[in-house]
């Protein structure tokens, strides 16, 4: 009877071991649990403060200047009560800007965000766009350069909160020489905001794009000179079909593109398209025959 004790002496060191291996990888467990709770937290203490940063500015100019309004107004001249008011409605809709950028980032993650496609002139657009970012008597502009009859359809929202991204991110951290060009590129159209700034580190040029709270550090991130633009630009051309990504300019600055998928119209008109457009995220751009493509 020997063996039989042996074998269960065996038995209960293999049980023992196996409990404790058992006990280990739920410690180990555990211990992952609480590093991605902490994590967790890092990351919404993180996106809290840079949300407050990025808010808190537009809020300040407006309150200023509503303030200096309000208390003597009736002293001022009349062009500088016109520029103050034309400060806090910019700021205003700066405000809205940023907000609508926060709110985009769950529907996104989840996938809920729903997109209405319509059909739209690129280059009227651009020039909205330009006129909101870079506003006459500012200390920057943008030259904008794409040919008549490029016509997109797509959610007009959603594009055109991509290239305000792109040309809000060229105004903050780019030259004093920013251009918006746009051409035919094999089977896609392509955007490129391009400034003589300092552009970007090699280091950088991934994470710029990476989620927001992997890209800024709270309140200490304006040395990093990103915020939420450049991400949320990313993830909305993908969606539509498209793509944004950076290039080095030469020989000094930035080059960020915007590409959709290309289609080229046989017959230039308004009564060409369908009238109803399919109820699909992904975004098509139309050229007219004329307008050649890109060595």
């Amino acid at each position: 009877m020997d063996w039989l004790f042996l074998a269960m002496a065996v038995i209960g060191v293999i049980g023992v071991i196996w409990a404790l291996a058992i006990t280990r990888a739920g410690r180990s467990r555990e211990r992952e649990v609480m590093r991605l709770s902490e994590e967790a937290h890092r990351i919404k203490d993180e996106f809290v403060a840079m949300v407050s940063h990025e808010l808190r500015t537009p809020l300040t100019s407006i309150a200023g200047f509503a303030d200096t309004l309000l208390e003597s107004w009736r002293d001022l001249p009349p062009d500088e009560v016109d520029e103050f008011l034309g400060i806090i409605s910019r700021q205003s809709v700066y405000l809205g800007d940023l907000v609508e950028d926060v709110l985009v980032i769950p529907r996104l993650e989840s996938d809920r965000l729903r997109f209405h496609p319509e059909l739209f002139d690129l280059g009227d657009l651009l020039a909205d766009v330009s006129r909101m970012v870079f506003p006459t008597g500012g200390r920057k502009g943008a030259v904008v350069t794409v040919p008549d009859g490029v016509r997109v359809r797509a959610d007009r929202r959603r594009v055109q909160q991509v290239i305000r991204n792109l040309m809000e991110n060229a105004r903050k951290y780019g030259g004093d020489q920013i251009m918006v060009e746009g051409f035919v590129l094999g089977d896609q159209y392509l955007l490129v905001i391009s400034d003589n700034g300092p552009g970007v580190p090699d280091e950088e040029t991934q994470r710029v794009f990476e989620n927001f709270e992997q890209v800024s550090k709270g309140d200490s991130r304006e040395s990093t000179g990103f915020g939420l633009g450049l991400p949320i630009a990313r993830r909305l051309a993908r969606a539509m079909g498209g793509e944004v990504w950076y290039e080095r300019r030469f020989p000094t600055g930035a080059r960020f593109c915007f590409s959709l998928p290309l289609r080229r119209r046989t017959v230039v008109g308004e009564d060409d398209l369908p009238d109803q457009p399919e109820a699909d995220a992904t975004a098509e751009v139309e050229v007219s025959e004329h307008i050649v493509p890109a060595g």
